[in-house]
């Protein structure tokens, strides 16, 4: 469903939330912030294939916000996760990292085998000895603002056409805790 005739059927099935209560433009908002919530929540946006950072001689970490647009985090289900030089690379922790190597901060570039994130950051356990070696990441992002009344949640993504509804769920939980109807909208 598009943005208006979400909008539409949530008139319908509210009609005690007139525009008057909530207008047109607060719905928009809330459903802006619905499609980006509940996309964050169920991580169902992903890279239809890796993305690829070129690596950079002796650095050992990456800015993926900056490297990757609508980044989110990094989708390391099973098949998933990050490549160097298109060899799988394997997730661990910093705290890890001191376990299985003391001086990993300070260690002399080579070919990563670990990998870890830390906020915005990609680590490895080594920094890279090359330049533009391919790095790939597979991403779950968050989705393209839902700002158009002509644009359907969730990227358009029809697979995920079938929770259209959940962004009606959630304009009703805000109306009702905009309304002071805190119980219900716990309900």
């Amino acid at each position: 469903m598009t943005r208006l005739e979400l909008r539409d059927k949530f008139r319908n099935e509210n009609p005690a939330v007139t525009t008057r209560v909530i207008t047109d433009a607060q719905l928009n908002e809330f459903m802006k912030t619905a499609n980006k919530e509940i996309c964050a929540a169920t991580r169902c946006i992903v890279t239809n294939e890796s993305e690829i950072i070129e690596s950079v001689e002796d650095v050992q970490f990456y800015d993926l916000e900056s490297e990757i647009t609508n980044f989110m985090d990094i989708d390391d289900m099973p098949g998933g996760g990050v490549y160097y030089d298109d060899s799988p690379l394997e997730l661990t922790s910093a705290s890890e990292m001191n376990y299985i190597k003391k001086k990993w901060k300070t260690s002399s570039s080579g070919t990563p085998k670990r990998y870890w994130r830390r906020g915005k950051y990609l680590w490895f356990d080594v920094a890279a000895d090359d330049d533009d070696v391919e790095i790939a990441v597979d991403g779950i992002l968050i989705p393209d603002d839902f700002d158009n009344d002509a644009k359907k949640p969730f990227n358009e993504l029809g697979h995920l056409q079938a929770y259209d509804d959940s962004i009606n769920k959630y304009m009703q939980w805000r109306c009702k805790q905009k309304k002071g109807k805190e119980g219900e909208a716990d309900t």
